[in-house]
């Protein structure tokens, strides 16, 4: 009994046992769980912290690096107050190109408007001129018009009594129509009666003959003899007339001796007297007497001869005629017959030119009514050692021109494309300057005014005797296409012309003020 007792209380005991270890399981389990949540929290903040404490101690360090590189930075900061310093000088300097360039265009632009006011007050004054020359035209005219009706009603007055005297004449035409119609049977009567007798009769000695003649002679003088009269008769039966013979006149001083008269039969004329004068021939007639002797030729026909002067052969034999341009007047420039046909979209200038002065001025003018600087080739006073190239105002190049400058003759050649917008510049066959992206895709319009010697402000005028070109201008050419390097040497060492010239100096028009064109085949003879 005892046994059985501890052994359920023995069990009693696991039982116990076993049921606290589930509750402590169950509560156990319970705990690791916010214990796990808890360490999770923990977690978060520590990652928090550390965060915090890393950006805290990297700000420590920049501040601490800031401090060490301190010299460092400073003198990076200098290198770039330096660089700054310099970009602002050159846009300093750059701004004041641009400020006396505005400068100078600000001023053309004035002196273009002061001379748009002048010619707008020119153009009201002519206008106003123009009215009272029409008003004094219309006044002219209105009294032309009342005259003329005048006259018209005169005329009209005349006209009535013309045809009031052409009835007249037609009824007195009628009455002379009759008075001849009249005289025309008169003369058929005769006729008939005429050829009665003669029918009737038979003439056979001279006497019969003066009779017949003695009754054909009662015929009216208007109406002729007839050829039937002479063709119905005989042979034997013809009547001639009977001319009588002329004695020569005695001339004073002269006996005149009787002379017998001729027998009777047909007189033969002489073979000298039945010829006639032969004529002289043309060539005979025409031709004048020449003079072999020069001395004979009066004084308006001598020819002045001057001694012969042997020339010497040039070499550069392409340049046909030069242009003098003596002083800077604006009277001095030269324009052409015409102009660019179609727009041009490439170009090639070429000319000798010998400077006498101290800068360039202007070679080539082109100007439209849109614009007075479509192409432009000039140089100033103030710009002495380089030649402005513009192609569509404002775009333009800036060419070295110190070569030109020295007084003799020097080749000069611009070349223009607007596929690349692409530029060349030599000078005596050799590449001075060159560039591209100028006024790429541009179109140089047709129908402008060209001039060489002045700079046109205006549409053919509008000059400046600071933009006068002064000194020669000799071979002057233009191409609408670029030239290869091969033919601008060809050109500058006188080897022809290459093909493609749309201007040159043969289609020169006028020639204004004291400009000089010469005739010269040769540069050499180009003084």
């Amino acid at each position: 009994m005892k046994g059985c007792r501890a052994a359920v209380s023995f069990l009693l005991f696991v039982i116990y046992l076993h049921s606290q270890s589930a509750s402590r399981q169950v509560s156990a389990q319970k705990n690791t769980k916010n214990f796990l949540n808890r360490l999770k929290r923990l977690d978060e903040k520590f990652r928090r912290f550390q965060q915090e404490t890393l950006a805290r101690l990297h700000g420590i360090a920049d501040s601490y690096n800031l401090s060490y590189d301190a010299d460092g930075r400073f003198q990076v900061l200098t290198d770039q107050y330096h660089n700054i310093s310099v970009l602002l000088s050159d846009f300093q300097a750059r701004a004041a190109n641009d400020l006396s360039s505005l400068k100078y265009w600000t001023k053309k632009l004035q002196r273009k408007t002061k001379k748009l006011d002048l010619k707008v007050t020119g153009l009201e004054i002519a206008l106003k001129e123009q009215r009272k020359m029409s008003q004094k035209e219309t006044k002219k005219q209105k009294s032309l018009l009342f005259n003329l009706t005048q006259q018209l009603q005169d005329h009209r007055g005349w006209i009535g009594s013309i045809s009031a005297q052409r009835s007249e004449l037609q009824g007195g035409f009628r009455d002379l129509q009759d008075a001849l119609k009249k005289q025309v049977d008169m003369t058929s009567q005769l006729q008939e009666q005429v050829r009665t007798l003669l029918r009737k009769d038979v003439l056979t000695s001279r006497g019969s003959a003066s009779s017949v003649d003695s009754l054909t002679s009662n015929r009216t003088p208007q109406e002729p003899p007839t050829r039937s009269h002479a063709v119905g008769l005989e042979p034997s039966r013809r009547i001639f007339p009977v001319r009588k013979k002329v004695q020569d006149k005695p001339t004073p001083g002269k006996r005149v001796k009787n002379r017998l008269p001729s027998p009777p039969g047909p007189t033969r004329l002489p073979e000298n007297a039945r010829r006639r004068p032969q004529e002289k021939p043309e060539a005979e007639i025409l031709e004048e007497p020449r003079i072999h002797d020069l001395s004979q030729l009066p004084l308006i026909h001598k020819i002045p001869q001057r001694p012969h002067v042997p020339r010497k052969t040039g070499t550069i034999c392409n340049v046909d005629s030069m242009l003098y341009f003596p002083s800077t007047s604006t009277e001095n420039f030269v324009t052409f017959r015409k102009s660019f046909l179609t727009g041009i979209h490439e170009l090639s200038v070429c000319t000798w030119v010998k400077v006498d002065g101290d800068y360039v001025g202007t070679l080539l003018s082109y100007a439209t009514e849109d614009n007075d600087n479509k192409m432009v080739l000039y140089g100033r006073s103030s710009s002495q050692r380089s030649l402005d190239f513009v192609i569509g105002d404002p775009a333009y190049r800036e060419l070295p021109v110190d070569a030109l400058l020295d007084g003799r003759w020097h080749h000069l050649c611009v070349i223009w494309s607007a596929i690349e917008g692409r530029f060349w510049h030599y000078t005596d066959r050799r590449l001075t300057s060159t560039g591209s992206k100028f006024q790429k895709g541009y179109e140089i319009p047709a129908g402008g005014s060209i001039i060489l010697g002045q700079e046109q402000d205006s549409l053919g005028g509008g000059f400046d005797a600071a933009e006068a070109f002064v000194g020669r201008m000799a071979g002057f050419t233009v191409w609408n296409r670029v030239l290869s390097p091969g033919e601008v040497s060809g050109v500058a060492t006188g080897k022809g012309i290459p093909r493609g010239t749309v201007l040159s100096l043969n289609d020169v028009d006028q020639i204004h003020g004291s400009t000089q064109h010469v005739n010269c085949g040769c540069l050499e003879d180009c003084m």
